[in-house]
C-alpha cells in the first residue's frame, strides 16, 4: 500500500479499499488481483473474491452502501447482491472461519497502513 494521509477521508477509503482486495487475494491467491477488482464472466471464484471484499468494506469497516458503489464503480445490485451472497455461505462453519479469517487480514493490512502513516507524519 502506498502512504496515506490519515487525515484525508477519501485516502483512508482507498486503503480500505486496497486492504479488502489484498486480503481476498491472500485467500484467492491463484487469482490475479485484476480478476478481482473486475471478474470475467466465467470465473465464479473471481466473482467470490469480489463479493467477499464488497462484505468486508460494508460489514468490517462500515462503509455505506452508496459509498461503495462509488469507490468500486459498480451498481446497486451488485452490492446488495454480494452481501446477501457472503451472509449466506456464512452460515457454512468452514466458510466462515475462512471469510473472518480473510477480513482479520483486510482490517490488519488497514491498520498497518494507518499506523505507518501516523508514525511518519510525526
Amino acid at each position: 500500500m502506498s502512504q496515506i494521509n490519515p487525515f484525508s477521508a477519501e485516502e483512508r477509503l482507498q486503503a480500505m479499499v486496497s486492504a479488502a482486495y489484498r486480503a481476498s487475494r491472500s485467500h484467492f491467491s491463484h487469482l490475479p488481483l485484476r480478476f478481482i477488482i473486475d471478474p470475467p464472466v466465467d470465473m465464479l471464484d473471481a466473482a467470490l473474491a469480489r463479493q467477499v471484499a464488497i462484505h468486508i468494506l460494508m460489514v468490517q469497516f462500515c462503509i455505506p452502501r452508496r459509498r461503495v458503489m462509488v469507490l468500486l464503480s459498480v451498481g446497486r445490485t451488485m452490492v446488495g447482491q454480494a452481501v446477501r451472497t457472503v451472509d449466506y455461505r456464512c452460515d457454512e462453519p468452514v466458510f466462515e472461519r475462512t471469510y473472518r479469517a480473510i477480513a482479520a487480514r483486510a482490517n490488519d493490512l488497514f491498520m498497518t497502513a494507518l499506523h505507518e502513516a501516523v508514525e511518519d507524519a510525526a
